[in-house]
């Protein structure tokens, strides 16, 4: 009701309430504000007021929820059907366009050929989708965002045509705003080869969850055709492998999540994905990244996660030394890795007689199965920002010095939440204690500081009594009775006065 406040009779049209208009006018009659103040409220806020009481007017508001704030309709779960003509001449005539419609949930099985609107983020998951009309988009020249995730559209029914966009007086017109398309959760086993022809500025493809299991001809020909592609998602559609020439036409192509397939060796198509920033390659049946199964060289690549490989133990030297760009490796839960070599990441770039390495700020080795960690590993272990040791069976003998007496101190004074829950696994009378109290071989601020005193106390009695029964040996052998001879001398050496000699009287 504030807010009424700033308007005059004239600019309430918009409401048909007098006495609400009776209140503002009082309100307008007490307010301290200059006239060019009041007069720019009056205007700026009689645009919201009118869009608030439109929508509480607006048939479709009815039905779903309308936020004016952020621009959304959301009528998840909400239709049996779609919007009726009348129903989308409603929302047309409005002054507010809402840049983003959610109908998930609604049990759709198609989708007709939506009327013009400037939309731009329309989501059509959860349903129950298997055909798309035949330029169903065509109206929708502002749309930058589709999600058709979680739907039955199969290979065969999703066709190039669904995407083409408004007719011209020679041909179809593209969908130039479209960046981001969600295909996951589909029944999709190949792609069209002509299927993105009307979506040349596509920068996002999410294909996750579709068993394709092969990237046969058809589909790699429609990947190539994707030369503004910047992400894309494989992930989880049981490939076995990628063609080496995938990404051939996606030069431009920055992140490549592929996790949850089953890849047994670093895919050699990374090899051509000369731009690549971000990989994900987690939870794939890998066992070992040595000899020919490395990373090929990725010049530009800073985030690299290979986490919760069910079979990996061993990261051999040179696996990851042509990321000389990486900035963040991720190695969590890993829960076979038990070796990491010292020159996992050196290399000799320059010919010199250095090694190098890449600048990492962030080294996630949580959650493995890894007892110590080579000095090695990293040179330059002050610029890393985060370390993550957590949750391993570590060694806390002197094969592990370098991690006790200055990695997790640096760690606990960086990150103190990170320094905990690191332990020791071996020897056995530490087992479990807090590797930060472990220091030198010895115990500080720890329960166990008694029982090592006591086994000190045990290792000297048990030196000594065999040390001195050796020595009472030796004594009753004669081997000490140099020292009687020499007493022997010297008495003989020296002959008492004889009293009846020396006195006479």
């Amino acid at each position: 009701m504030f807010l009424f406040c700033f308007l005059n009779q004239s600019q309430l049209q918009c409401s048909s309430d007098g006495y609400i208009y009776f209140l503002c006018e009082q309100f307008v009659k007490i307010l301290c504000f200059p006239k060019y103040q009041i007069q720019h409220l009056r205007t700026s806020l009689f645009s919201h007021i009118c869009k608030t009481v439109e929508l509480l007017q607006n048939r479709v508001c009815n039905k779903c929820n309308c936020d004016s704030e952020i621009s959304l309709i959301d009528c998840t779960n909400k239709l049996n059907e779609w919007f009726s003509e009348n129903e989308w001449e409603i929302i047309q005539n409005e002054t507010l366009i809402f840049e983003t419609i959610k109908m998930e949930h609604n049990n759709y099985t198609s989708i007709p050929i939506l009327p013009t609107y400037g939309v731009k983020n329309l989501y059509l998951g959860y349903n129950q989708i298997s055909s798309i009309t035949i330029g169903a988009f065509q109206n929708l020249t502002e749309l930058s965002r589709l999600d058709l995730s979680n739907n039955k559209l199969t290979s065969k029914n999703l066709l190039p045509d669904v995407f083409k966009g408004p007719f011209s007086e020679q041909d179809f017109e593209p969908l130039k705003n479209l960046k981001s398309l969600n295909l996951g959760y589909n029944l999709l086993h190949f792609l069209n080869d002509d299927l993105f022809e009307h979506l040349p500025n596509l920068e996002e493809l999410i294909l996750c969850s579709n068993t394709f299991q092969v990237i046969d001809k058809l589909t790699e020909t429609a990947l190539s055709g994707l030369s503004a592609l910047k992400v894309l998602d494989m992930s989880y559609m049981e490939l076995k492998t990628l063609p080496e020439t995938i990404f051939h036409g996606p030069r431009g192509l920055e992140t490549l999540i592929a996790s949850g397939n089953l890849f047994n060796q670093v895919p050699k198509a990374l090899s051509y994905a000369k731009n690549l920033k971000r990989l994900v390659l987690d939870e794939n049946p890998i066992t070992n990244l040595e000899g020919e199964n490395v990373f090929p060289a990725m010049t530009y690549l800073k985030y690299l996660s290979i986490s919760y490989m069910p079979e990996l133990y061993k990261i051999g030297p040179g696996a990851l030394n042509n990321l000389q760009n990486l900035t963040e490796l991720i190695l969590s839960d890993d829960k076979m890795l038990t070796e990491i070599d010292e020159h996992a990441l050196a290399k000799n770039v320059t010919g010199a007689n250095f090694l190098d390495y890449p600048p990492l700020e962030k080294l996630y080795l949580n959650n493995c199965n890894l007892t110590a960690i080579p000095r090695n590993l990293i040179v330059r272990w002050d610029k890393l920002n985060v370390i993550d040791l957590r949750f391993n069976p570590w060694n806390c003998d002197a094969s592990n010095e370098f991690m006790i007496n200055y990695l997790i101190q640096r760690v606990n004074n960086s990150t103190p939440l990170l320094a905990t829950n690191v332990k020791c696994e071996l020897p056995q009378q530490l087992k479990g204690v807090e590797v930060l109290n472990v220091a030198h071989d010895k115990l500080l601020g720890s329960p166990h500081n008694g029982s090592l005193v006591w086994i000190v106390i045990i290792v000297c009695v048990l030196l000594a009594v065999p040390i001195t029964l050796t020595g009472v040996v030796f004594y009753r052998r004669g081997y000490c009775r140099f020292a009687q001879k020499d007493e022997t001398a010297k008495r003989a050496l020296y002959s008492r006065a004889n009293f009846n000699e020396d006195f006479h009287i």
